[in-house]
């Protein structure tokens, strides 16, 4: 945040706020939620959010974000074989290890409570953050002859539509087998289609 300075405090303030934010949104948190997580007085977050939640909210937002890109980058430089396949493996192992971010969510519920400067920015930072690597994996996966020419945003789309409605249709009902193997099948349901080949 512009104007405060780094310290354990506003560390636990940061997380504690993202953590709130992520389960519950935008709308329903308030700052008395956040400053009774803590243990602190609502007036001693506007020492670390002069703002007040819309900052708050902003800030921790576009650190989830960037921590989401630097894991996704990192799954698919990471990911063995060089496949789109094994990319996307990699990647849905890393967003499963992660607090969902449920953008989704955020577009029809967070977005239009915010200023609209504020909701172009997070929106825009979401798109580079989660989607852009899986379109460059997708866009490179078709130089090297891997697949087809497709839309790459909609297969990052797709993908990541996926991943999330995975984790919520099992968040409260494990499934037998393991949701990695659900995940797994997804993503080959999305190269390969259901086709017998």
């Amino acid at each position: 945040m512009e104007g405060t300075e780094n310290s354990p405090a506003r560390e636990r303030v940061l997380t504690v706020a993202e953590r709130l934010f992520s389960e519950r949104g935008y709308a329903t948190v308030t700052l008395q939620d956040i400053a009774g997580q803590l243990g602190m007085r609502k007036a001693s977050l506007y020492n670390h959010a002069p703002g007040g939640k819309e900052q708050l909210y902003v800030e921790v937002m576009e650190r989830n974000l960037a921590r989401h890109q630097h894991g996704i980058e990192a799954a698919l430089t990471g990911a063995e074989p060089r496949t789109l396949r094994a990319q996307l493996r990699a990647v849905s192992r890393w967003l499963l290890s992660q607090p969902a971010i449920n953008v989704a969510r955020m577009q029809r519920i967070d977005m239009p409570e915010i200023t609209p400067e504020h909701a172009t920015r997070l929106m825009g930072a979401a798109y580079q953050a989660l989607m852009v690597p899986i379109e460059r994996a997708v866009e490179a996966a078709y130089r090297r002859g891997d697949i087809r020419f497709v839309n790459g945003a909609l297969v990052a789309g797709i993908f990541l539509t996926n991943i999330e409605a995975i984790r919520d249709l099992y968040q409260y009902d494990a499934p037998e087998i393991p949701l990695e193997v659900v995940v797994d099948d997804a993503i080959d349901i999305l190269l390969d289609g259901l086709h017998r080949r």
